[in-house]
């Protein structure tokens, strides 16, 4: 049998049912034929479109789909299940993770103000740890705004190649106004997750580092996961930018490295509350403007959770089926190595090409989401 290290790990992930095959071209499918339609269909559409990366879909007990495509890892051999990637955002679920415990452990409350842990920080007096985890303080974005760094093209240097302090982001955060009033309105916000790291280490005297590797990645045997690492990604990047250098400083926003069989672990742990009390989650999956701790309701109707992340180099899925179900859940990932060519097909782009005749541009995401929205329904 071909690939045996991901073979044995997929097995492992099918409560140790040895139902999977190996077909071909680093493509692995559950046997079971209540499968067979969806798998069919995925497998016509991967092998015949520019579908590239590791794609994991699995329940919370068994494995369904596994393969890696049309991308290749640092030795130059096609992209596996066991790929790692940067996989940027998707770190936020971290972050209100670790927060969550700590709130567990009555370490901290969803209303501590953060000058309680940044006393500088005089324009943040009415923010609280609820306001940054769901994205409500109105900070300015370190990673979006070149307002955070004074549009001083030396300063931006500096965060791009990773070489700037605690101290100077800090100190030029204190000096910047909010954008809005805390709590008034959600605005999508890195620095609100870079904030929550840096309570978890004074809370902990640990680093964040530490943290996520003693309460998440070894607990649950995420051995391919990483955070704030430089050099340990497998899956090569495939434009010019290569690997993120400013992970340090984005840490809790978007530094940690893995693959979609560590995040298959995760996802059950965090569903299954083995890593979070059933009130940690309920808060965390409690959503307001359609975000809550690390989450995003995407589609009330098919009770869709899901988180998406981006580096200059990847982009990462994180989607939840069923989410509120333990007998339904449904869980699909994609990480794929891109670059600024290989952005998402707009809508309109395709409505404009619909009314003209012409063929509509693929989109490997929305592909793979409809069709795990087709069949999971009737599953």
């Amino acid at each position: 049998m071909q690939n045996n290290p991901v073979l044995k790990e997929l097995i492992l992930l099918n409560s140790g049912i040895s139902n999977i095959r190996y077909a071909e071209n680093n493509i692995w499918f559950n046997e079971n034929p209540k499968y067979a339609d969806f798998i069919a269909e995925l497998k016509e559409g991967i092998q015949n479109n520019d579908v590239r990366g590791s794609i994991l879909i699995a329940t919370d007990s068994e494995i369904i789909w596994a393969s890696g495509s049309r991308s290749v890892d640092v030795n130059g051999n096609t992209v596996t299940p066991l790929s790692t990637y940067e996989i940027g955002s998707l770190t936020k679920m971290f972050t209100a993770t670790l927060v969550f415990k700590l709130i567990d452990e009555g370490k901290l409350t969803l209303t501590d103000r953060v000058t309680a842990y940044f006393p500088k920080y005089s324009k943040a007096n009415e923010i609280t740890i609820f306001d940054l985890l769901h994205m409500r303080s109105g900070i300015v974005d370190f990673a979006t705004d070149a307002s955070f760094f004074n549009d001083d093209e030396a300063l931006i240097d500096a965060y791009d190649n990773g070489k700037i302090t605690d101290e100077v982001f800090l100190n030029l955060l204190y000096e910047l106004d909010l954008v809005f009033e805390p709590g008034s309105k959600m605005k999508y916000c890195n620095t609100n997750y870079v904030l929550l790291a840096m309570i978890i280490e004074k809370l902990t005297g640990k680093s964040y580092k530490e943290n996520v590797q003693e309460h998440i990645f070894e607990p649950l045997g995420m051995h391919s996961s990483s955070a704030t690492t430089y050099g340990d990604v497998t899956s090569a990047p495939k434009g010019e930018y290569g690997y993120m250098k400013e992970y340090q400083i984005a840490r809790g926003a978007g530094d940690i490295h893995s693959n979609v069989l560590d995040l298959l672990k995760f996802n059950r742990a965090f569903f299954n509350e083995e890593i979070v009390s059933h009130n940690g989650k309920s808060c965390m999956l409690d959503f307001i403007d359609d975000y809550g701790c690390g989450w995003e309701l995407f589609d009330r109707d098919a009770d869709l959770v899901m988180h998406d992340g981006s580096t200059n180099s990847y982009y990462c899925l994180n989607n939840v089926f069923h989410a509120s179900d333990a007998g339904e859940r449904c869980y699909c990932f994609m990480l794929t190595c891109c670059d600024e060519d290989d952005e998402e097909t707009d809508d309109s782009e395709n409505i404009v090409a619909e009314a003209n005749g012409e063929e509509e541009e693929f989109n490997q995401y929305q592909f793979i989401f409809d069709l795990c929205k087709k069949h999971i329904q009737s599953m």
